[in-house]
Protein backbone atom coordinates (compact mmCIF):
# COMPACT_ATOMS: atom_id res chain seq x y z
CA UNK A 1 0.00 0.00 0.00
CA UNK A 2 1.78 3.46 -0.77
CA UNK A 3 2.50 5.55 2.04
CA UNK A 4 2.74 8.66 0.69
CA UNK A 5 0.68 10.72 -1.62
CA UNK A 6 1.39 10.18 -5.42
CA UNK A 7 2.92 12.82 -7.58
CA UNK A 8 2.03 14.35 -9.91
CA UNK A 9 1.27 12.51 -13.23
CA UNK A 10 -0.30 14.80 -15.54
CA UNK A 11 0.55 18.65 -16.64
CA UNK A 12 -3.34 19.12 -18.11
CA UNK A 13 -6.38 17.48 -17.77
CA UNK A 14 -7.34 14.32 -19.15
CA UNK A 15 -9.70 14.31 -22.10
CA UNK A 16 -10.17 10.46 -22.70
CA UNK A 17 -9.80 7.08 -21.17
CA UNK A 18 -8.06 4.68 -22.50
CA UNK A 19 -9.51 1.11 -21.84
CA UNK A 20 -8.58 -2.04 -20.68
CA UNK A 21 -9.98 -5.26 -21.60
CA UNK A 22 -14.03 -5.24 -20.50
CA UNK A 23 -13.62 -1.99 -18.19
CA UNK A 24 -16.09 0.34 -17.62
CA UNK A 25 -16.06 3.92 -20.04
CA UNK A 26 -15.95 6.54 -16.80
CA UNK A 27 -14.58 9.72 -18.73
CA UNK A 28 -17.78 11.34 -19.27
CA UNK A 29 -18.83 10.58 -15.31
CA UNK A 30 -18.44 12.89 -12.74
CA UNK A 31 -15.67 11.34 -10.48
CA UNK A 32 -17.72 10.50 -7.58
CA UNK A 33 -20.07 8.60 -10.31
CA UNK A 34 -17.26 7.03 -11.14
CA UNK A 35 -16.65 5.63 -8.20
CA UNK A 36 -20.26 4.62 -7.64
CA UNK A 37 -20.57 2.77 -11.06
CA UNK A 38 -16.41 0.95 -10.42
CA UNK A 39 -17.70 0.02 -6.80
CA UNK A 40 -20.81 -1.46 -7.98
CA UNK A 41 -19.32 -3.68 -10.95
CA UNK A 42 -16.91 -5.09 -8.59
CA UNK A 43 -13.82 -3.54 -10.66
CA UNK A 44 -10.25 -4.05 -9.85
CA UNK A 45 -7.56 -1.14 -10.77
CA UNK A 46 -6.70 2.20 -10.15
CA UNK A 47 -8.81 5.56 -10.68
CA UNK A 48 -6.86 8.70 -11.69
CA UNK A 49 -8.92 11.77 -10.98
CA UNK A 50 -7.22 14.77 -13.13
CA UNK A 51 -7.68 18.52 -13.48
CA UNK A 52 -5.45 21.78 -13.55
CA UNK A 53 -5.87 21.59 -10.13
CA UNK A 54 -6.07 18.67 -8.60
CA UNK A 55 -5.60 14.86 -8.93
CA UNK A 56 -6.91 12.21 -7.21
CA UNK A 57 -5.49 8.42 -7.15
CA UNK A 58 -8.96 5.53 -5.73
CA UNK A 59 -7.12 1.98 -5.77
CA UNK A 60 -10.56 -0.83 -5.75
CA UNK A 61 -9.81 -4.06 -5.18
CA UNK A 62 -13.13 -6.04 -6.26
CA UNK A 63 -15.25 -3.08 -5.88
CA UNK A 64 -13.64 -2.39 -2.49
CA UNK A 65 -11.79 0.39 -1.80
CA UNK A 66 -8.46 -0.39 -0.74
CA UNK A 67 -7.07 3.38 -0.43
CA UNK A 68 -7.11 6.85 -2.17
CA UNK A 69 -4.62 9.86 -2.11
CA UNK A 70 -5.33 13.79 -3.01
CA UNK A 71 -3.12 15.81 -4.17
CA UNK A 72 -4.72 18.71 -1.98
CA UNK A 73 -4.75 16.58 1.28
CA UNK A 74 -2.06 15.63 3.94
CA UNK A 75 -1.47 11.87 4.85
CA UNK A 76 -4.10 11.47 6.82
CA UNK A 77 -3.28 7.62 7.50
CA UNK A 78 -0.01 8.39 9.10
CA UNK A 79 -1.53 11.80 10.97
CA UNK A 80 -4.24 9.29 12.46
CA UNK A 81 -1.64 6.50 13.59
CA UNK A 82 0.41 9.02 15.33
CA UNK A 83 -2.00 11.66 16.56
CA UNK A 84 -4.84 9.48 17.67
CA UNK A 85 -3.66 5.82 18.13
CA UNK A 86 -0.04 7.02 19.68
CA UNK A 87 2.30 5.24 17.31
CA UNK A 88 5.81 7.14 17.50
CA UNK A 89 7.27 8.36 14.59
CA UNK A 90 10.70 7.01 14.66
CA UNK A 91 8.63 3.48 15.24
CA UNK A 92 6.79 4.73 11.74
CA UNK A 93 9.90 5.97 9.63
CA UNK A 94 11.68 2.22 10.36
CA UNK A 95 8.49 0.11 9.32
CA UNK A 96 8.27 2.47 6.54
CA UNK A 97 11.92 1.64 5.88
CA UNK A 98 11.59 -2.05 5.76
CA UNK A 99 8.50 -1.69 3.53
CA UNK A 100 10.48 0.40 1.45
CA UNK A 101 13.42 -2.78 0.97
CA UNK A 102 11.00 -5.62 1.19
CA UNK A 103 8.28 -3.52 -1.18
CA UNK A 104 6.27 -5.02 1.96
CA UNK A 105 2.20 -3.11 2.86
CA UNK A 106 2.63 -0.63 5.35
CA UNK A 107 -0.84 -1.82 7.32
CA UNK A 108 0.11 -5.42 6.50
CA UNK A 109 3.62 -4.84 8.22
CA UNK A 110 2.43 -2.40 10.90
CA UNK A 111 0.15 -5.15 12.17
CA UNK A 112 2.68 -7.78 11.51
CA UNK A 113 5.07 -6.07 13.55
CA UNK A 114 2.87 -5.72 16.94
CA UNK A 115 3.10 -2.12 16.08
CA UNK A 116 -1.09 -1.47 15.74
CA UNK A 117 -3.84 -3.45 15.90
CA UNK A 118 -5.89 -4.39 12.56
CA UNK A 119 -8.73 -1.89 14.07
CA UNK A 120 -6.25 1.03 13.89
CA UNK A 121 -4.82 0.14 10.80
CA UNK A 122 -8.62 0.09 9.57
CA UNK A 123 -9.52 3.40 10.79
CA UNK A 124 -6.45 5.58 9.89
CA UNK A 125 -7.28 4.07 6.14
CA UNK A 126 -11.29 4.96 6.28
CA UNK A 127 -10.25 8.09 7.41
CA UNK A 128 -7.34 8.68 4.79
CA UNK A 129 -9.84 7.54 1.81
CA UNK A 130 -13.01 9.08 3.13
CA UNK A 131 -10.55 12.67 2.58
CA UNK A 132 -9.59 11.80 -0.87
CA UNK A 133 -13.65 11.08 -1.86
CA UNK A 134 -14.77 14.31 -0.16
CA UNK A 135 -12.16 15.90 -2.43
CA UNK A 136 -14.04 13.96 -5.74
CA UNK A 137 -17.05 15.51 -4.67
CA UNK A 138 -15.85 19.04 -4.66
CA UNK A 139 -14.34 18.53 -8.35
CA UNK A 140 -17.28 17.42 -10.25
CA UNK A 141 -15.66 18.85 -13.48
CA UNK A 142 -12.28 16.78 -13.79
CA UNK A 143 -11.66 14.20 -15.68
CA UNK A 144 -11.58 10.42 -14.97
CA UNK A 145 -9.01 7.58 -15.86
CA UNK A 146 -9.70 3.95 -14.68
CA UNK A 147 -6.75 1.56 -15.16
CA UNK A 148 -7.87 -2.28 -14.92
CA UNK A 149 -5.09 -4.02 -12.87
CA UNK A 150 -4.95 -6.80 -10.63
CA UNK A 151 -3.91 -5.08 -6.88
CA UNK A 152 -2.84 -7.11 -3.96
CA UNK A 153 -4.05 -5.63 -1.01
CA UNK A 154 -5.23 -7.45 2.24
CA UNK A 155 -9.03 -7.79 2.10
CA UNK A 156 -10.10 -7.20 5.41
CA UNK A 157 -8.51 -4.21 5.06
CA UNK A 158 -10.31 -2.61 2.19
CA UNK A 159 -14.27 -1.13 2.54
CA UNK A 160 -17.38 -1.34 1.22
CA UNK A 161 -18.62 2.17 -0.64
CA UNK A 162 -21.51 1.83 2.10
CA UNK A 163 -19.19 1.72 5.26
CA UNK A 164 -17.25 5.12 4.02
CA UNK A 165 -18.69 8.16 5.86
CA UNK A 166 -18.58 10.96 2.91
CA UNK A 167 -18.37 14.78 4.31
CA UNK A 168 -20.39 16.19 1.54
CA UNK A 169 -19.58 20.29 1.21
CA UNK A 170 -18.07 20.52 4.72
CA UNK A 171 -14.90 18.63 3.21
CA UNK A 172 -14.85 21.87 0.41
CA UNK A 173 -16.77 24.45 1.49
CA UNK A 174 -17.74 26.88 -1.31
CA UNK A 175 -15.98 24.73 -3.94
CA UNK A 176 -16.35 26.10 -7.20
CA UNK A 177 -15.82 26.12 -11.00
CA UNK A 178 -14.77 29.60 -10.57
CA UNK A 179 -12.45 28.79 -8.11
CA UNK A 180 -10.63 25.99 -9.78
CA UNK A 181 -11.30 28.43 -12.66
CA UNK A 182 -8.63 30.75 -10.48
CA UNK A 183 -6.53 28.32 -9.90
CA UNK A 184 -5.64 27.09 -13.02
CA UNK A 185 -5.25 31.09 -14.53
CA UNK A 186 -2.61 31.23 -11.78
CA UNK A 187 -0.56 28.04 -13.09
CA UNK A 188 -0.89 29.03 -16.61
CA UNK A 189 0.04 32.33 -15.89
CA UNK A 190 3.33 31.82 -13.10
CA UNK A 191 5.16 28.89 -14.48
CA UNK A 192 7.24 29.32 -10.98
CA UNK A 193 4.54 28.97 -8.55
CA UNK A 194 5.15 26.31 -5.81
CA UNK A 195 1.62 26.13 -5.18
CA UNK A 196 -1.78 27.67 -5.47
CA UNK A 197 -4.90 28.15 -3.15
CA UNK A 198 -8.44 29.68 -3.17
CA UNK A 199 -9.32 30.39 0.50
CA UNK A 200 -13.28 31.66 1.30
CA UNK A 201 -13.97 31.90 4.95
CA UNK A 202 -10.45 30.84 6.03
CA UNK A 203 -11.13 27.72 4.39
CA UNK A 204 -8.89 26.41 1.32
CA UNK A 205 -11.86 25.53 -1.61
CA UNK A 206 -9.44 24.80 -4.39
CA UNK A 207 -6.04 24.15 -4.79
CA UNK A 208 -2.74 22.49 -6.80
CA UNK A 209 0.58 21.60 -5.94
CA UNK A 210 3.69 21.26 -7.33
CA UNK A 211 5.95 19.27 -5.69
CA UNK A 212 5.91 18.01 -2.42
CA UNK A 213 5.46 21.32 -1.41
CA UNK A 214 2.42 22.20 0.91
CA UNK A 215 1.50 25.64 2.62
CA UNK A 216 1.77 25.89 6.69
CA UNK A 217 0.47 27.66 9.37
CA UNK A 218 2.89 30.59 8.65
CA UNK A 219 0.57 30.71 5.86
CA UNK A 220 -2.95 31.04 7.79
CA UNK A 221 -1.30 33.98 9.86
CA UNK A 222 -0.91 36.19 6.50
CA UNK A 223 -4.27 34.64 5.18
CA UNK A 224 -6.06 35.64 8.72
CA UNK A 225 -3.92 38.79 8.41
CA UNK A 226 -5.25 39.99 5.21
CA UNK A 227 -8.94 38.48 6.02
CA UNK A 228 -9.00 40.54 9.21
CA UNK A 229 -7.80 44.22 7.69
CA UNK A 230 -9.61 43.71 4.52
CA UNK A 231 -6.18 44.15 2.63
CA UNK A 232 -6.90 43.64 -1.34
CA UNK A 233 -3.22 42.20 -1.82
CA UNK A 234 -0.28 41.02 0.63
CA UNK A 235 3.51 40.09 -0.27
CA UNK A 236 5.95 38.74 1.73
CA UNK A 237 9.31 38.37 0.53
CA UNK A 238 12.09 36.77 1.23
CA UNK A 239 16.09 37.01 -0.78
CA UNK A 240 16.42 33.61 0.30
CA UNK A 241 13.17 31.24 -0.26
CA UNK A 242 11.17 33.53 -2.33
CA UNK A 243 7.67 35.05 -1.75
CA UNK A 244 3.95 34.44 -0.79
CA UNK A 245 1.25 36.69 -2.48
CA UNK A 246 -2.49 37.22 -2.11
CA UNK A 247 -4.90 38.71 -3.66
CA UNK A 248 -8.75 39.33 -2.27
CA UNK A 249 -11.20 38.69 -4.60
CA UNK A 250 -12.94 41.72 -5.87
CA UNK A 251 -16.68 42.26 -3.73
CA UNK A 252 -16.29 38.64 -2.02
CA UNK A 253 -14.57 37.31 1.12
CA UNK A 254 -12.20 34.64 -0.75
CA UNK A 255 -8.75 35.19 -1.85
CA UNK A 256 -6.17 33.39 -4.02
CA UNK A 257 -2.56 32.67 -2.74
CA UNK A 258 0.34 31.16 -4.48
CA UNK A 259 4.01 31.31 -3.66
CA UNK A 260 7.02 31.46 -6.18
CA UNK A 261 10.59 30.51 -5.70
CA UNK A 262 13.81 33.05 -5.52
CA UNK A 263 14.30 34.94 -8.45
CA UNK A 264 10.39 35.40 -9.66
CA UNK A 265 9.19 38.61 -11.02
CA UNK A 266 6.75 39.40 -8.58
CA UNK A 267 4.62 42.12 -9.98
CA UNK A 268 4.34 39.76 -13.04
CA UNK A 269 2.83 37.32 -10.00
CA UNK A 270 0.81 39.98 -8.37
CA UNK A 271 -0.76 40.90 -11.76
CA UNK A 272 -1.99 37.54 -12.96
CA UNK A 273 -3.76 37.07 -9.31
CA UNK A 274 -5.21 40.06 -9.85
CA UNK A 275 -6.53 39.10 -13.69
CA UNK A 276 -7.53 35.80 -11.79
CA UNK A 277 -9.68 37.00 -9.83
CA UNK A 278 -11.11 40.18 -11.85
CA UNK A 279 -9.38 42.88 -9.85
CA UNK A 280 -7.41 45.97 -10.76
CA UNK A 281 -3.38 45.41 -11.34
CA UNK A 282 -2.48 48.79 -10.84
CA UNK A 283 -4.21 52.27 -9.66
CA UNK A 284 -5.77 54.92 -11.74
CA UNK A 285 -3.19 57.22 -12.48
CA UNK A 286 -3.31 60.73 -10.94
CA UNK A 287 -1.98 63.85 -10.83
CA UNK A 288 1.78 63.99 -8.91
CA UNK A 289 1.10 65.52 -5.70
CA UNK A 290 2.73 69.41 -5.50
CA UNK A 291 1.63 69.54 -1.57
CA UNK A 292 4.94 70.13 0.39
CA UNK A 293 6.56 67.53 2.91
CA UNK A 294 6.23 67.86 6.56
CA UNK A 295 8.59 66.23 8.36
CA UNK A 296 8.52 64.46 12.20
CA UNK A 297 11.34 63.70 14.20
CA UNK A 298 10.83 60.81 17.40
CA UNK A 299 13.52 61.76 20.42
CA UNK A 300 13.28 58.15 21.21
CA UNK A 301 14.56 57.34 17.84
CA UNK A 302 18.51 58.24 16.72
CA UNK A 303 17.19 58.51 12.83
CA UNK A 304 16.37 61.99 11.53
CA UNK A 305 13.59 62.39 8.47
CA UNK A 306 16.42 63.34 5.88
CA UNK A 307 16.68 59.44 5.98
CA UNK A 308 13.67 59.96 3.09
CA UNK A 309 15.25 62.75 1.63
CA UNK A 310 16.26 61.29 -1.52
CA UNK A 311 12.97 58.86 -1.75
CA UNK A 312 11.11 62.21 -1.68
CA UNK A 313 13.22 64.14 -4.47
CA UNK A 314 12.94 61.49 -7.02
CA UNK A 315 9.39 59.69 -6.75
CA UNK A 316 6.17 61.18 -7.58
CA UNK A 317 4.61 58.22 -6.49
CA UNK A 318 5.62 58.19 -2.76
CA UNK A 319 2.97 59.26 0.17
CA UNK A 320 5.02 59.19 3.11
CA UNK A 321 7.79 57.40 4.78
CA UNK A 322 8.61 57.02 8.12
CA UNK A 323 10.48 54.44 10.96
CA UNK A 324 8.64 52.98 13.64
CA UNK A 325 10.24 51.17 16.88
CA UNK A 326 8.82 48.67 19.19
CA UNK A 327 7.69 51.84 21.17
CA UNK A 328 7.10 55.06 20.39
CA UNK A 329 5.72 57.21 17.55
CA UNK A 330 6.34 57.71 13.70
CA UNK A 331 9.58 59.64 12.26
CA UNK A 332 9.81 60.71 9.08
CA UNK A 333 7.91 62.51 6.18
CA UNK A 334 4.61 62.78 4.55
CA UNK A 335 2.39 64.65 2.37
CA UNK A 336 -1.44 65.22 1.93
CA UNK A 337 -4.20 64.66 3.76
CA UNK A 338 -3.81 61.36 5.79
CA UNK A 339 -0.82 62.00 8.68
CA UNK A 340 1.89 59.64 9.49
CA UNK A 341 -0.19 58.61 13.12
CA UNK A 342 -3.01 57.02 10.31
CA UNK A 343 -0.19 55.49 7.88
CA UNK A 344 1.56 53.97 11.69
CA UNK A 345 -1.60 52.79 12.71
CA UNK A 346 -1.49 50.42 9.24
CA UNK A 347 2.33 49.26 9.89
CA UNK A 348 1.52 48.46 13.32
CA UNK A 349 -1.23 46.29 11.94
CA UNK A 350 0.85 44.71 9.15
CA UNK A 351 4.49 44.53 11.19
CA UNK A 352 2.80 40.56 12.20
CA UNK A 353 3.38 39.28 8.71
CA UNK A 354 7.79 40.41 8.66
CA UNK A 355 7.99 38.23 11.91
CA UNK A 356 6.78 35.01 10.33
CA UNK A 357 8.32 31.48 10.27
CA UNK A 358 9.66 32.51 6.53
CA UNK A 359 11.45 29.44 6.09
CA UNK A 360 8.29 27.45 7.66
CA UNK A 361 6.37 29.39 5.09
CA UNK A 362 7.96 28.03 2.06
CA UNK A 363 8.73 24.50 3.43
CA UNK A 364 11.89 24.30 1.40
CA UNK A 365 14.65 26.89 0.89
CA UNK A 366 15.51 28.31 -2.60
CA UNK A 367 19.53 28.59 -1.50
CA UNK A 368 22.09 28.99 1.50
CA UNK A 369 22.53 32.64 1.98
CA UNK A 370 23.86 33.44 4.66
CA UNK A 371 21.79 37.16 4.47
CA UNK A 372 18.08 37.45 4.53
CA UNK A 373 16.19 40.10 3.96
CA UNK A 374 12.03 39.80 4.66
CA UNK A 375 9.71 42.71 3.29
CA UNK A 376 6.52 43.00 2.42
CA UNK A 377 4.02 44.80 0.18
CA UNK A 378 0.30 45.71 1.25
CA UNK A 379 -2.55 47.26 -0.63
CA UNK A 380 -4.37 48.63 2.39
CA UNK A 381 -6.59 52.19 2.82
CA UNK A 382 -6.35 52.83 -0.68
CA UNK A 383 -2.52 53.03 -0.32
CA UNK A 384 0.73 50.71 -1.01
CA UNK A 385 2.33 49.75 1.92
CA UNK A 386 6.20 48.74 1.92
CA UNK A 387 7.70 47.56 5.07
CA UNK A 388 11.01 45.66 6.61
CA UNK A 389 12.81 45.14 10.02
CA UNK A 390 16.56 47.06 9.76
CA UNK A 391 19.61 45.15 11.59
CA UNK A 392 18.52 46.28 15.22
CA UNK A 393 15.73 44.19 14.79
CA UNK A 394 13.00 46.55 16.72
CA UNK A 395 12.89 49.31 13.68
CA UNK A 396 10.97 48.88 10.98
CA UNK A 397 11.27 51.36 8.26
CA UNK A 398 8.07 51.90 6.11
CA UNK A 399 7.37 53.39 3.07
CA UNK A 400 3.84 53.93 1.32
CA UNK A 401 3.06 54.93 -2.18
CA UNK A 402 0.27 55.49 -5.35
CA UNK A 403 -1.54 52.54 -5.93
CA UNK A 404 -0.57 52.90 -9.31
CA UNK A 405 3.37 52.87 -8.35
CA UNK A 406 5.21 49.90 -10.00
CA UNK A 407 6.59 47.58 -7.80
CA UNK A 408 10.02 47.36 -9.04
CA UNK A 409 10.04 51.23 -7.91
CA UNK A 410 8.65 50.04 -4.31
CA UNK A 411 11.08 47.64 -3.98
CA UNK A 412 13.97 49.35 -4.97
CA UNK A 413 13.13 52.55 -2.55
CA UNK A 414 12.68 50.58 0.23
CA UNK A 415 15.87 48.70 -0.15
CA UNK A 416 17.46 51.67 -0.84
CA UNK A 417 16.12 53.72 2.38
CA UNK A 418 16.71 50.72 4.72
CA UNK A 419 20.52 50.08 3.70
CA UNK A 420 20.88 53.55 4.90
CA UNK A 421 18.93 53.38 7.76
CA UNK A 422 20.63 50.01 8.86
CA UNK A 423 23.61 51.57 8.37
CA UNK A 424 23.03 54.53 10.94
CA UNK A 425 21.27 52.58 13.32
Amino acid sequence: MPWRTCQSAFAAPVDTVACLGDSLEVSSDTPWRAIQRLAAAGSTGELIVASDAIEIHVYLLDGRLAWATSSTAHNEFLRRLVEDHGIANDVLRDVIEECRRTRGRLGETLIAWGVATADQIRDALRCQVEEALAATTAHPRARCLFLPRRLEYALELTFRLSELRMRDAEAVPGSSDAAQAMVAAVLEGVPEALWVEVVERGKVVACAVRGALRPTAAIEELQNLAAEHSLEALTLRSTANGAVLGQRVPGSSGSVWCAVGGGAKLGVTSAVLAAAVGAQTLGTLTEPDDEPWCERADPGLSLMPSVFSSATRTSDEMVAGFMLADRGGPAGVWRGAVGLDEHAVWARRLAPALGAAIRDTFSVAVGSLLYDHVALRAIAGGNVYYGTLVSNGSTAVWLVLQTWASQGLGWALLQAVARQVGADV
